[in-house]
């Protein structure tokens, strides 16, 4: 469940935890397809519970495909290939599903099938049959959803949105569907796509999983004030619930509104001392109310909680910063980093430090350059590079740098006011 933002000041990028839902992937993503699908006969708890809430899959019936079996035959092959699969008897129930799938009769065939192969392990088969599905029954949902569960796990995130084309969320669309869609779409930084997914979720599931998912799409687009009106309305209904409290604690820091959002998740502690997510918001929002001491005791609670997590090392070692602890703020630096070697902000604000050390500029270059290709955004990182070598006397490279810089700034925030910014950017960068 994850939100990431990026800022891009290499001092002040984070990502949020809030309560987006997991991506299923291996076996988790096999249990999901089982629930997508109505099963006849011996149906297994998850096809039960699909059969109840699912959309029929379009199919071919006999009557119309000669090379279909009868409905009933077909059924019961369903029926028991959903039982051997519940039995994780899933290289049994692959052969009996194969020739069915070839015929191109029933989309939950093909379903059953994918999820045979991924239960084996073979994630290639199991999208191979997707994609055939797909091409079959472009407007199915199960099908789509699927498949794009299946690229967005393999980093193809265009791909996992193409599947999405004919996606047509309704009130018989189960609810993992359009949270997949969801998920996609925010991945994909669709924000406007994923926000109207959201909202049927809601209008179709209403719940509280279903409600923070609609706030989640909102703050992704910045729009803190909505998911206050949305979430404040809601609050009396959801005061006993932790996740409710930190995910509108959340946007009451985006708003600056910093003694709410301290209330809120210091409710949000007493109801579950053990969330991770409301120990470091906690520990953001006395930061900023600068109770330096109080921030560092719940951001090393949060690292208790979640020792691998980079973000939250980097966020103490500016506090620590704030206090003049240069060894603490370095050690807490390296911490993230061994936590995720590819965390850009702590490559870039270890670079800051050790460029003002004495012999160390190769070694600030090394971070920055870390920096700069795990967050090619960053203006900081640049900023901080065209000095690194300066200060080395590599004039050419640092001149390099400074373009690199003013491009980026150029994508960052196009308009003309930025050719002032960027020359004045070019003079402080080559200054010692």
């Amino acid at each position: 469940m994850l939100r990431v933002k990026f800022n891009l000041a290499c001092g002040s990028l984070s990502s949020r935890m809030t309560n987006l839902p997991m991506m299923p992937r291996g076996r988790l993503a096999l249990i999901a397809v089982l629930a997508a699908v109505c099963l006849p006969g011996s149906l297994t708890a998850a096809g039960a519970a699909g059969q109840q809430s699912a959309e029929p899959a379009p199919r071919v019936h006999s009557n119309s495909n000669r090379a279909c079996p009868p409905r009933d035959d077909l059924d019961a092959a369903l029926g028991q290939a959903s039982t051997l699969m519940q039995q994780s008897r899933f290289q049994d129930a692959a052969p009996l599903l194969q020739p069915l799938s070839a015929k191109n009769c029933d989309a939950r065939v093909s379903l059953l099938l994918a999820a045979a192969f991924e239960g084996q392990g073979d994630e290639h088969k199991a999208s191979e049959v997707l994609q055939h599905a797909h091409s079959v029954w472009p407007s199915n949902n199960s099908v789509s959803t699927s498949l794009a569960r299946v690229f967005l796990a393999s980093g193809e995130k265009d791909e996992a949105v193409n599947a999405l084309a004919h996606f047509h969320g309704t009130a018989e669309t189960p609810e993992q569907e359009l949270e997949m869609a969801v998920v996609v779409y925010l991945a994909a930084n669709q924000l406007l796509a994923a926000q109207t997914i959201a909202e049927k979720d809601y209008k179709y599931h209403p719940s509280i999983h279903s409600l923070l998912l609609v706030a989640n799409t909102l703050q992704m687009q910045g729009r803190y004030p909505d998911v206050n009106r949305l979430l404040g309305s809601k609050r009396e209904t959801y005061a006993s619930s932790p996740e409710f409290l930190v995910t509108l604690a959340e946007s009451e820091f985006d708003a600056s509104i910093y003694p709410a959002a301290r209330k809120d998740l210091q409710r949000a502690i007493s109801l579950n001392p053990k969330l991770y997510q409301a120990h470091y918001l906690l520990g953001n929002v006395l930061s900023k109310l600068n109770d330096a001491e109080h921030a560092i005791a719940e951001y090393r609670l949060a690292i208790d909680l979640a020792p691998q997590q980079p973000r939250t090392y980097y966020q103490l070692a500016l506090v620590l910063r704030s206090k003049q602890d240069d060894a603490g703020e370095q050690s807490a630096l390296e911490q993230a980093l061994a936590a995720d070697g590819h965390y850009a902000p702590a490559h870039c604000e270890l670079g800051r430090i050790l460029l003002d050390e004495d012999h160390r500029q190769a070694d600030a270059v090394s971070h920055l350059l870390s920096a700069i290709q795990y967050n090619p955004r960053s203006e900081e990182a640049y900023f901080l590079l065209a000095r690194a070598y300066t200060k080395l006397g590599e004039k050419d490279k640092a001149d390099q740098i400074v373009k690199r810089l003013q491009a980026v700034r150029k994508e960052n925030r196009p308009g003309p006011a930025n050719e002032n910014e960027n020359h004045h950017a070019a003079n402080r960068s080559t200054s010692p």
